[in-house]
């Protein structure tokens, strides 16, 4: 069996009559074509990473001057947050949450028109040890957003900072057990309200729930409609809770499936290029048969 440039093999039957006729090849170009096509069809359309924070550190360090993760334009700032054993989805390890950390984002996220949700895994080992501890975005020095335990809520949930006072406070429809990790998905939406962003929450204990199953129920918290849109740059962990709140697996982007998959390590769907090497594979066994045959 002979390989020619042109993409085709001939068999030694074809030639040994002289000639090499169509009847004597094989498109192999074209299988691959068809490979390649059947592989990226079966791929869903990559969602835009915004960030992610893993906290893959060495458990007992400072979080101050780590720089490991995505989507930053530097290291994490400040603050006395600490890395400490994992507590269930992506990664080895999680960050005790501690004194104000802050770290700049590579390009500043505009809320008008885009949707951006954020994920991550929650274990806290009481919902009264202090007022609040969590995850906020900032643009400059003003905070924007908190997500965690607000003030004085003893519960998950979120603080719209809308200039509402406590109408933006808005906490889970359930009572979270201590020392249950939780997988926590926050998402900023568009509004059918104009100049608005709509904030919503779901938390649940099961870590493997699907994004789809999961955004298909009604949010544990939601604000609709009366948010005003705001833009943010920078990511901060800060609380009082004296090292009560534990996160892991800080993930966010512009779909709901792309943090969930990164805050729980999710065993994701054959690559395409996984796939051409299955289709590949099937080809060269294919040229060997033909080989012993001819």
């Amino acid at each position: 069996m002979r390989n020619f440039g042109t993409g085709f093999i001939a068999s030694k039957a074809a030639f040994s009559a002289g000639r090499m006729t169509w009847a004597g090849l094989v498109p192999v170009r074209d299988y691959f074509i068809l490979l390649v096509g059947l592989a990226l069809t079966t791929l869903p359309a990559k969602a835009t990473s915004i960030f992610t924070e893993t906290f893959d550190y060495s458990v007992g360090a400072n979080l101050d001057g780590q720089n490991g993760g995505s989507g930053f334009s530097g290291a994490w700032i400040g603050g006395n947050s600490t890395i400490v054993s994992g507590i269930g989805g992506s990664g080895t390890s999680a960050l005790q949450v501690g004194t104000e950390s802050k770290r700049t984002l590579l390009s500043t996220f505009n809320t008008s028109g885009n949707s951006f949700y954020l994920s991550y895994i929650m274990n806290s080992s009481n919902f009264s040890g202090g007022n609040y501890t969590g995850i906020s975005l900032w643009q400059g020095n003003t905070e924007n957003m908190f997500i965690g335990i607000p003030w004085n809520a003893q519960k998950f949930g979120f603080d719209a900072h809308g200039g509402n006072g406590t109408a933006d406070i808005k906490t889970i429809d359930f009572t979270p057990l201590a020392n249950t990790s939780y997988l926590v998905t926050f998402a900023l939406t568009p509004s059918a309200t104009s100049g608005k962003v709509d904030v919503k929450l779901w938390a649940t204990s099961n870590l493997n729930a699907d994004a789809n199953t999961l955004l298909a129920a009604a949010p544990n918290a939601s604000l609709i409609g009366s948010r005003n849109n705001f833009t943010f740059d920078n990511v901060r962990v800060n609380g009082n809770y004296a090292g009560a709140l534990k996160l892991s697996g800080l993930s966010s982007a512009t779909t709901a499936a792309e943090t969930i998959s990164t805050s729980v390590a999710s065993v994701p769907e054959p690559s395409a290029l996984s796939l051409l090497v299955v289709g590949l594979g099937g080809m060269i066994a294919l040229r060997r048969v033909r080989r012993r045959t001819d």
